[in-house]
């Protein structure tokens, strides 16, 4: 499956439909990717010409380089998580349908994607009563058994994932780029010699940080997250689309926006959302718990994972 990935005009959609067609046609993924077009149209469900000229393109070099970058990330210690596989977080394939990662690559304690997590995040540069809020709401989920999830970003993400940690609970960080790319902080490396952590990547392996990289996997933090609290979202940047995109998903969502700042009105009209502080000015607990406890909202899912013509 990485290989397709690196297949030029190959996307997460179409290796879903490659491995789906796959599955109608009882051909092993890899015994297609040796075909010829002309052989993958006869081996291929019909209506599949555009799944057939990905397969056909994805060459010696593609799988080669796959290989290699997979054997990377094994000698340090991760594995990769394949979307079809019994070992894949459920959440992304209800959540994201065909816009799941196809593969995910991960380090440390694995069985932390299959429980239920509190997501968390916000801006970059956060205020002190921000940076404050942060803590607390990590703090507060941890206290209830809860692992928190967030992207890894300084500011409020890096607040809440050493905050849960200092507290002796555990979290997960979700990059916008590589596995093999990410340099890992003092107290997250220490947390997943301890089992406390997991770093998960959905993308390949040596790839760098990019903006685009960083939008994707909103989604995917969004996804994972069964509440979202979001802390000083500006009006564009990564916080406020992990909010739609959790919105989007049917979850619930908690924002603290000082007056005067960001789109926190806005937000706040939305349904599903509510305000992280209460009438006095302090974290609104009972908020989290009714939040944590209400059953998820209709959400909009991006398309059912391994639907063929």
């Amino acid at each position: 499956m990485l290989a397709l990935l690196l297949t030029p005009g190959a996307g997460p959609v179409s290796v879903h439909r490659a491995v789906a067609a796959a599955l109608a046609a009882r051909v092993p993924l890899q015994t297609l990717l040796t075909l010829s077009t002309r052989r993958l149209l006869g081996a291929l469900p019909p209506g599949l010409q555009d799944v057939a000229a990905v397969l056909a393109r994805c060459g010696e070099p593609q799988r080669r380089l796959a290989s290699d970058l997979v054997h990377r990330v094994l000698e340090r210690g991760g594995q990769a998580l394949l979307a079809p596989d019994a070992g894949y977080p459920t959440q992304l394939n209800v959540s994201l349908g065909s816009h799941a990662p196809p593969v995910l690559f991960v380090l440390g304690d694995d069985g932390l994607l299959h429980g239920a997590l509190a997501g968390l995040v916000g801006a970059r540069k956060p205020s002190e009563r921000g940076r404050q809020l942060a803590a607390s709401c990590a703090e507060f989920f941890v206290g209830h058994g809860v692992p928190v999830v967030s992207g890894g970003a300084r500011g409020v993400d890096r607040t809440a994932h050493l905050a849960a940690l200092a507290q002796g609970g555990k979290t997960v960080i979700v990059l916008p780029q590589g596995l093999l790319t990410y340099r890992i902080p003092g107290p997250i490396r220490q947390a997943l010699a301890q089992g406390r952590a997991a770093i998960i990547s959905e993308f390949v392996p040596d790839a760098p940080w990019t903006v685009h990289a960083a939008v994707t996997r909103n989604a995917t933090i969004a996804a994972l997250a069964r509440v979202l609290c979001v802390i000083e979202p500006r009006k564009t940047g990564g916080s406020i689309r992990t909010a739609r995109a959790a919105l989007a998903q049917g979850k619930r969502v908690l924002v603290y926006s000082p007056q005067g700042h960001g789109p926190g009105p806005e937000l706040l009209a939305s349904s599903g959302v509510v305000d992280l502080l209460d009438s006095h000015d302090r974290l609104n607990a009972t908020a989290l718990l009714e939040s944590w406890n209400a059953p998820p909202q209709p959400g909009q899912r991006q398309g059912a994972l391994f639907d063929v013509p």
